[in-house]
């Protein structure tokens, strides 16, 4: 640890690649994925977030958002919300053959993440639209600091892209929330016509001193994160489900189950999720000494999961889990995205927005199943006949070491517009 609060140097470095040793690591309290306890003054542009702190406050601030994430949320979102507002977007944003699918499934993504953060902005405008696009790209790069090649670039950058979120989208959502808490203090107000929101639940228990959001620029971080999280690693997800469709020689077919099936289409993006997690390598601090899987692990220790190893364990995904198969069998106990989520207390909390309920193994599901938003905008993309582009290559991401990120992904369709409605899919695969 560095005299700043930043830890650079560490006691050792210890990897894990097999799936039980790092579920294991994923559970242990001692470790943490607080590197720099820096305040953001001196220099941490994520101090306080709710993915980087430790212990009894991580605790407190899960319980209060975990709210947001509930069953009857995410069904409200995937069956009456969200299929209206892709379906007209995608009209707009596909507005020729030829498109970039990357940006295509950030706005997207950006439009549901938004609102679950707390965040008002014009629905009609794409301007607002892409300038919260634009905000998600410098948080991503952001919750990627670990892996950035020019860490200081990130950070200046993020500073100032912080500074116009607050002015141009949380100050005004904050203003309205704040008001309608009050207005439920006087008694004039009942509290379930409070908006439901992350911002809104963090004003409201802002006075607990266990979720530890007293600071205002804290309250802002916090509040990017979710967009960040719900936008960018859905966006990624879209994108790499399609190239590794489109690796097949023939990926027509595929994509036309995709088109007819939502609960194929989902487990698509489960296999995709699997084999490309948006954090290949996570790492992990340890705060004491421990041990895992029989391994001493010292304090201040740095520890990297690599979960593309664990991800493809033939024990556990079968003789080829190289392979990308959305058909294959898998033990029920067994995640079909693996450890992509990540596990214990730190474990994603949107994880069932992007990637929907665990599957059955007879693929057989009821009524209160949720396919993932992800799915469905694979799906829509399907039906209006995505083709990859062979005139353009994709572009990746390089300003990290992730190699699930890209930056422009082209592709073509062979069909404008989409033919039936998502609504009427879903309730077709769940009946």
């Amino acid at each position: 640890m560095s005299d700043s609060g930043l830890l650079t140097e560490y006691t050792t470095t210890i990897a894990f690649d097999r799936y039980e040793d790092i579920r294991a690591a994923l559970f242990d309290p001692n470790l943490s994925r607080s590197f720099d306890k820096r305040s953001y003054e001196d220099g941490n542009i994520r101090s306080g977030i709710v993915s980087i702190v430790h212990g009894a406050t991580h605790r407190a601030r899960r319980r209060v958002e975990n709210t947001q994430f509930r069953a009857d949320v995410l069904r409200l979102y995937e069956r009456d919300l969200f299929p209206r507002v892709m379906n007209d977007l995608l009209d707009v944003l596909i507005d020729r053959e030829r498109v970039d699918l990357f940006p295509i499934g950030e706005m997207l993504s950006v439009v549901l993440a938004a609102r679950r953060a707390g965040i008002e902005y014009d629905p009609s405008s794409l301007d607002d639209l892409r300038k919260l696009v634009h905000h998600v790209d410098l948080f991503s790069q952001g919750s990627a600091i670990l892996d950035a090649k020019d860490p200081d670039r990130v950070r200046a950058e993020v500073r100032e892209t912080y500074t116009q979120f607050e002015r141009d989208f949380v100050r005004p959502a904050w203003a309205r929330r704040a008001a309608q808490i009050e207005a439920v203090k006087r008694g004039e107000l009942p509290e379930d016509d409070l908006s439901h929101d992350i911002l809104t639940v963090l004003l409201l228990h802002r006075d607990d001193p266990q979720i530890a959001l007293d600071d205002d620029g804290r309250v802002v971080r916090e509040v990017a994160t979710y967009l960040q999280g719900g936008t960018h690693t859905s966006a990624q997800t879209l994108v790499n489900a399609l190239d590794l469709i489109f690796a097949a020689p023939d990926p027509v077919p595929t994509i036309d189950r995709i088109a007819a099936d939502p609960l194929f289409s989902q487990r698509v993006v489960q296999e995709t999720l699997r084999l490309r997690p948006t954090t290949p390598k996570m790492k992990r601090r340890a705060e004491a000494d421990t041990e895992i899987a029989g391994r001493a692990v010292p304090k201040d220790a740095l520890v990297v999961l690599d979960i593309v190893a664990a991800n493809r364990d033939a024990s556990l995904f079968g003789e080829r889990p190289d392979e990308f198969d959305p058909d294959r069998t898998i033990d029920p106990s067994v995640a079909r995205w693996g450890l992509s989520f990540g596990g214990g207390p730190h474990q994603c909390p949107g994880r069932a927005v992007g990637g929907g309920f665990p599957i059955p193994a007879d693929f057989r599901v009821d009524d209160e199943h949720v396919f993932g938003l992800v799915a469905l905008e694979l799906q829509a993309v399907a039906r209006r006949g995505v083709r990859p582009d062979p005139e353009r290559a994709p572009e990746r991401d390089l300003r990290t070491d992730r190699f699930t990120r890209w930056l422009h992904y082209p592709v073509r369709f062979a069909s404008l517009p989409a033919a039936r409605p998502v609504e009427e899919d879903l309730r077709r695969t769940r009946g």
